[in-house]
């Protein structure tokens, strides 16, 4: 058989990277080269990670000798790293596999693509490096500003202006707090069941973690987060952040002392 793989590192890219249009140019490929495509895979991953699940059924389809042939739009959809490009274009040569990367116009049947697929997959495993270190700037720039260094912002906050504020949802966080504080005074239970009971109350009074029920880790993420009484935490750095609290550094450490 032949396939067809797509893949996007999250749902926001479009354009010359969305699935659809991937998926269209290799339909367009197959048709002009009178290849009958059988399937097309498609997923949403980082080019960072060669254990994708989607690449790993296609691995296992090459390894029971059922695929021909594989057509990606470009070689970095397969990867961005230059080891994992290397190993996945080498497995498929070990079970009688082509890779064909339509906009870079390669052929790993061709001997002559073999070059020129060494210094793409080279490049992008570059651009991969300086992406990270741009990242890795801006996040250390971010700490020394005391602002949050990393993209994932805490519950019951919502960015604005380069800033966080308080949404409706701080509003639960301080009930989780003070719940939680109160069942940490009844002895008898243990924290597994404080927590039971916690987010039973929380469903009873209609309280929602993004619009779903809350499960456990939830809660314990929620209590451990220093942000929510005016401090930041980093690789294991602590400061004092300039960002709106929710409850007061007395009850944060009230409820961490029960945690241990």
């Amino acid at each position: 058989m032949i396939l067809g793989y797509t893949r996007i590192s999250s749902v926001k890219q479009q354009d010359g990277h969305s699935l659809d249009y991937q998926k269209q140019k290799i339909n367009e490929y197959c048709s002009l080269k009178e290849l009958p495509i059988t399937e097309v895979f498609s997923e949403v991953d980082s080019g960072g990670n060669d254990d994708r699940i989607i690449l790993s059924k296609v691995k296992k389809l090459i390894s029971l000798g059922q695929v021909k042939c594989v057509v990606v739009w470009k070689l970095d959809r397969l990867s961005r790293s230059m080891l994992g490009g290397l190993q996945f274009i080498q497995f498929c040569k070990e079970h009688d596999t082509r890779v064909v990367c339509i906009s870079d116009n390669l052929d790993s049947g061709n001997e002559s693509s073999e070059l020129m697929i060494n210094i793409l997959l080279s490049i992008a495993q570059e651009e991969r490096r300086q992406i990270k270190t741009r990242c890795n700037m801006g996040r250390n720039m971010m700490w020394k500003n005391n602002q949050i260094p990393y993209p994932k912002i805490p519950f019951g906050y919502t960015r604005k202006n380069d800033t966080l504020v308080l949404n409706e949802d701080s509003k639960t966080v301080e009930y989780i707090f003070r719940k939680y504080n109160v069942l940490a005074k009844m002895k008898h239970l243990t924290k597994r069941q404080r927590t039971e009971r916690l987010i039973k109350l929380l469903e009873r009074n209609k309280y929602t973690f993004n619009g779903k029920k809350f499960r456990w880790w939830n809660v314990r993420d929620i209590l451990s987060q220093t942000l929510y009484s005016g401090s930041i935490s980093w690789k294991g750095e602590i400061k004092e952040s300039h960002y709106p609290t929710v409850i007061s550094k007395r009850l944060f450490n009230q409820v961490q002392m029960t945690l241990k």
